[in-house]
């Protein structure tokens, strides 16, 4: 490649019948200012070059550590979503192990009170069989009681003077006992 020093340093031999020497020097003169602008373009262009290269592998670096970052990344965010899975899965199983336990003291405590129910209506209906029994027993008594006491009252005379004795109906002991039976059916009849 030619500079502008070599055009500078050439030296052409003199001929007679040859082309101006002044016209040769202005052009040699201007060819070498151009080489020397060509020159400082040159050197300027390859700094540019290079800074531009410089940064180019600065990014291809920082590529490479965002290329790592992004991977690490990745699998940290996998790892969390594994984790995260994990500890739901660990939630939902001891979520579905208290409410199956609840569920269980829930059944528990219902057959419980079940049975105790149960039971108290079976003492409620033994208390009310002894309440009828009791009742019967009272009315029976009772019945037999006005038996005996109307068996009294139709012994006693009718009349303790000897004064004319009035036409007065005076029921029977039978059908007095008979009206207190018809009115205990009635009554029985009208609990059940």
């Amino acid at each position: 490649m030619i500079t502008s020093k070599d055009v500078r340093n050439k030296r052409f031999e003199k001929a007679a019948f040859g082309y101006k020497q002044e016209e040769i020097d202005e052009f040699l003169s201007q060819l070498e200012a151009e080489l020397d602008e060509m020159e400082r373009e040159r050197i300027e262009a390859n700094n540019k070059i290079q800074v531009l290269a410089d940064k180019v592998r600065e990014y291809m670096k920082d590529e490479d550590a965002l290329k790592d970052a992004l991977l690490g990344a990745q699998k940290q965010g996998h790892q969390v979503i594994r984790e995260a899975n994990d500890k739901a899965d660990e939630i939902i199983a001891a979520a579905q192990a208290k409410a199956a336990e609840l569920e269980d003291e829930a059944v528990r405590k219902h057959a419980e009170l079940m049975e105790k129910n149960r039971a108290e209506v079976a003492a409620e209906r033994q208390s009310l069989v002894d309440a009828r029994q009791q009742v019967a027993d009272f009315k029976k008594s009772l019945f037999e009681m006005y038996k005996s006491h109307l068996e009294l009252i139709s012994s006693m005379p009718e009349s303790f003077d000897d004064e004319a004795e009035e036409d007065v109906y005076q029921p029977t002991a039978e059908e007095i006992a008979a009206a207190v039976a018809a009115e205990e059916e009635a009554a029985a009849a009208a609990e059940e």
